[in-house]
């Protein structure tokens, strides 16, 4: 089982779950901002989260496992 947690882009989290549905034909349950794959592994849904950020055209965002949940956040930026 993979959870993912949408912290930022938490209206992105249905949208997601039909991205996933049509290209692994799988569907998640949804719980706020956070969405579980029974069938998913943590990598492949890791991939499928970067191509789904790449294809809405998100690049400040980045994924992070913890505990066996990827988060997804911003990316830190540094001031020169």
């Amino acid at each position: 089982m993979t959870t993912i947690k949408f912290e930022k882009i938490k209206e992105k989290v249905a949208e997601f779950n039909a991205f996933v549905k049509e290209k692994r034909n799988i569907e998640g349950h949804v719980d706020g901002e956070t969405i579980s794959f029974d069938n998913l592994d943590r990598d492949d849904a890791r991939l499928l989260i970067k191509k789904f950020l790449h294809k809405i055209g998100e690049k400040d965002y980045r994924i992070i496992s913890k505990m066996g949940v990827l988060t997804v956040v911003e990316k830190k930026k540094f001031k020169p």
